[in-house]
Formats: C-alpha cells, structure tokens, sequence
C-alpha cells in the first residue's frame, strides 16, 4: 500500500476534531479547519480524499434578453458564443473538488455534475459558495460541503480562473494534493508535509477516546455503533 494511501485509510477512521486536536498539539491552531460557515448539505457527511482545487472568480456580465431556444442552444456551448464555461476536469479517485467561488450564490456545482464527479470516484466536494438542486444533492446523497444555498446558475455572474493552482476555500490555503477530512463538523485540510504525523496523532488521540465512550454506551444500555 502506498503512502498516501496508508495516510488516507489512517483518516477515514478518524473525527475532525481529533485531526483538530492533533493540529493543535503540533502548535499549528487556527491554521488549517476551515471556517464554521462551511456547513455539510446534510446531516452524516463524512469523507477524506487528496485536495482537487478550482478558483472561480466574478465577472457579472447580466445576460442579455433573448428567446429560450437561444438560450437553450447557448447555454453550453463551446466557445465564445457559449453562456456557461467550466473550469478544468471533474476528478478522479479518492479526490475532492475544493472550490474558491469566493462566497458567490452562483451555483457552481448541482445536482448534475456532482453526480458525473462521483461516476469517475470523486469522494468529496468543498466550495466557499453555492451547491443548487440542493433537495436532489440531498436525494442522491451527495457529499457536498458549502457556505451558500442558492438556486442560481453561474453564467454571467461569475467565470473560472484556473485548477490545480493554490487557491484560499473557507479560510484556509488549500494545495492540490492536499488531505481534505470532512465531516458534520467541519472541513480539516492538511498539507502533505504534515499529513502522515497528524493523522498518526489523531489515530492516537481517537484510540483513547473509544474505549471511554464505549464503557459509558454500556452503563447506559445503548447499542453499540461503528464510533465505538
């Protein structure tokens, strides 16, 4: 098993606030858990995959009045005639698209093209901005984490700048091939050069805590779930 792969298994089995804890035990707070504005599409996200990241920025160029059938002729089509242009490839295995939309409500992502990110094994997405078609996302369970509800599309409001460069989502500075831990929360990124003894920490930290929180399930008679 390779590397990065050992340090993702470590971290699907681990809480954001153990990678929190273990952030703040090597002396880096406040540095790397991104803002409390970026909330979960629904209750029970939880994810980990490498940071895939996209920069939006705004144009607001109000779309001209015309006929739906030019609209519809337009709305995706390539080149400069084109009223909607995406920004690069939707991602691979055990990725997550991270998102700099810069808190905008043009629904970058929906219903559709989260749903043709998870068909080439995108695990997560993560945008400061909007995820519209919300009430499908949540029917189709996708794991969307967003700091915007809004039903609007991104045309004429606001454009891609670029993909895999650094980029700032929620607060903090995110690099593709970063380690991006999601859950209800919030969202952890964690570069790469600190991935492995942060979540070699976390392991530690959530070791102690589930046998505590065990013991009390079983004085209390509950049954036993997968966190202890």
């Amino acid at each position: 098993m390779s590397g990065e792969n050992q340090v993702l298994q470590k971290l699907r089995t681990v809480r954001t606030s153990d990678l929190s804890d273990a952030l703040d035990s090597m002396g880096y707070q406040q540095r790397y858990v991104m803002s409390a504005n970026m909330r979960p599409m629904y209750a029970g996200i939880r994810f980990a995959g490498i940071a895939r990241t996209y920069e939006y920025t705004i144009i607001d160029r109000s779309l001209p009045a015309m006929s739906y059938e030019e609209f519809a002729e337009r709305q995706y089509k390539e080149g400069p005639e084109g009223l909607w242009h995406d920004s690069g490839p939707m991602g691979g295995p055990d990725e997550v698209m991270v998102i700099d939309a810069k808190g905008q409500a043009a629904g970058v992502l929906g219903s559709f093209n989260t749903l043709w990110g998870r068909i080439h094994g995108m695990v997560g997405y993560v945008i400061d901005g909007s995820c519209r078609d919300s009430y499908e996302c949540v029917l189709q369970k996708t794991p969307v984490f967003c700091t915007v509800r809004s039903p609007q599309h991104p045309m004429g409001r606001i454009g891609p700048v670029s993909y895999d460069r650094p980029i700032v989502c929620g607060g903090v500075r995110v690099n593709s091939g970063d380690y991006v831990v999601a859950d209800d929360d919030g969202v952890a990124v964690l570069p790469k050069e600190l991935a492995e003894e942060v979540a070699r920490r976390a392991v530690l930290i959530q070791d102690q805590d589930r046998p505590a929180r065990r013991a009390a399930y079983e004085k209390l008679g509950l049954p036993l779930d997968d966190t202890v």
